[in-house]
């Protein structure tokens, strides 16, 4: 990424509503944020022009049952990744298998969220520039 410009966000959730209010939310923390509806539009974005900088993922938006593990391991070595789960989300150790990604339950309120969003971006190499939103 470079200085100066807004880290770019992918949000793959299950429901439609959650992923367009979780851009919306992000969108105005200064970030560019791209609602995905599935898996293939994930491996799209990914290997796009303009890739991601961190991908916030429902991991049951994947469907993929046994090979969930093998997937999240291979995103995670790719691209900072977010887990966003419910909260009964019976989380294997090891995140799924996903080393490296932060694993954040589903909430209302969005800070916890963001926070885990802008260390997987600072954990990743780079720090991110300052952003509206972000508390002194």
């Amino acid at each position: 990424m470079a200085k100066g410009e807004r880290p770019r966000l992918a949000i793959l959730d299950r429901n439609s509503h959650v992923r367009e209010f979780l851009c919306r939310e992000f969108e105005l923390q200064g970030f560019f944020a791209t609602a995905l509806r599935d898996a293939a539009e994930l491996s799209s974005s990914l290997n796009g022009h303009l890739p991601p900088d961190v991908v916030v993922l429902d991991p049951e938006a994947l469907d993929l049952g046994a090979k969930l593990a093998k997937r999240l391991g291979e995103l995670a070595s790719r691209v900072p990744l977010v887990l966003h789960v419910f909260p009964e989300a019976e989380i294997p150790a090891g995140g799924w298998g996903a080393a490296g990604a932060l694993v954040v339950e589903k909430q209302a309120d969005t800070r916890e969220l963001s926070r885990a969003v802008r260390a997987a971006l600072a954990g990743w190499g780079g720090s991110p520039a300052k952003m509206e939103g972000d508390e002194a």
